[in-house]
């Protein structure tokens, strides 16, 4: 948990923050920008400062001025991190069988949160995304349901944009299929990829049994709002159940979501520190963050490639733009 004056002084930061951080973001190399404690060698200071996340970090000494992060922004220290978040999705070549549906619980059979899923149609992808050119198969999380008007009550799962969505070539109706089975589960039916938002709702197919519960923690109560300090939960098809402690809802994000989209800019992104050695992995995009009491919080879009931080949209963000609500019976639904 920050201190008052931790956030006091994050508070002063952040309109600076967000003045600036489209020119830091046009630096070389650099990934993200944040709020966060600032380190000396390896320590922990205690100062908030704005946070440069860059894929390598140089000898200021090798970087022309011009290109060079300055040491402090309108009077506000910054700190010069090394992180590449990336997207956290599985690829499995179309030729080759869908991994197994990884349940964690005993709810074999029911769609519910945590749950794979896979869009039926594949895309084309090369070296260095694949270790072989082909068509291949995406496959993420299903994070947890949701109801939509369409006109009548439909109940719907959330995931993210760039699981069920794949490209820019898309539309709404286009399948989607559990992991290992070879049942379809879903139509897509609305999508966001917007400054604040990675995320998708598909619509469950009829006849299926769903469950407003999250698979290997328990019921979803509601929605909620993240904040520095608080310990959050998720449960993922690449991971399964991990926690983490927030550390920053002011993350800022360049994220490269491949040749047909490039890379887009997520604001204001939930940031999650492990509680062990790992948050989140390939897989995981689309799972539900929940707080101890089965709040959800956030989405869960990105990490960094070791896996110890994980970024999430806000779910109230989410939810919004999707026009969706989320459901928060703790009860099997008969599709």
């Amino acid at each position: 948990m920050l201190s008052i004056r931790e956030l006091r002084d994050r508070a002063v930061i952040r309109p600076i923050k967000r003045a600036v951080e489209d020119q830091l973001l046009d630096l070389p190399g650099v990934t993200g920008v944040d709020i966060g404690e600032k380190h000396r060698a390896g320590r922990r200071t205690g100062q908030q400062v704005i946070v440069v996340s860059v894929v390598r970090k140089r000898p200021s000494d090798d970087l022309p001025s011009e290109v060079r992060i300055p040491d402090d922004v309108l009077g506000i220290p910054t700190d010069v991190v090394e992180e590449h978040p990336v997207l956290q999705h599985i690829h499995c070549d179309t030729r080759d069988p869908l991994p197994p549906r990884q349940r964690r619980g005993d709810r074999s059979g029911m769609v519910c949160g945590g749950s794979g899923i896979s869009p039926c149609r594949g895309v084309r992808l090369a070296p260095p995304d694949v270790p072989v050119a082909g068509e291949y198969r995406r496959v993420g999380t299903l994070g947890m349901l949701v109801t939509g008007n369409a006109p009548a009550v439909v109940t719907m799962g959330l995931t993210t944009f760039d699981v069920a969505c794949l490209d820019d070539a898309w539309s709404v109706g286009d399948r989607m299929a559990e992991p290992g089975q070879e049942r379809v589960q879903a139509d897509l039916a609305r999508a966001a990829l917007s400054g604040r938002v990675d995320a998708a709702a598909v619509t469950i197919a009829t006849g299926l049994e769903a469950s407003c519960l999250v698979d290997g923690f328990g019921p979803v109560t509601g929605a909620g709002t993240a904040y520095p300090g608080e310990r959050v939960h998720k449960s993922g098809f690449g991971t399964g159940l991990t926690s983490g402690v927030v550390t920053s809802t002011d993350a800022t994000l360049r994220i490269d979501h491949g040749e047909a989209l490039g890379v887009r800019v997520l604001r204001e992104q939930i940031r999650i520190a492990a509680s062990d050695v790992r948050f989140c992995g390939p897989g995981d995009a689309g799972a539900a963050v929940l707080d101890a009491d089965g709040r959800v919080v956030g989405l869960h879009v990105a990490g960094a490639r070791d896996g110890a931080v994980g970024f999430a949209s806000p779910i109230g963000d989410v939810l919004t733009e999707l026009d969706v609500e989320l459901c928060a019976e703790p009860q099997r639904i008969r599709v």
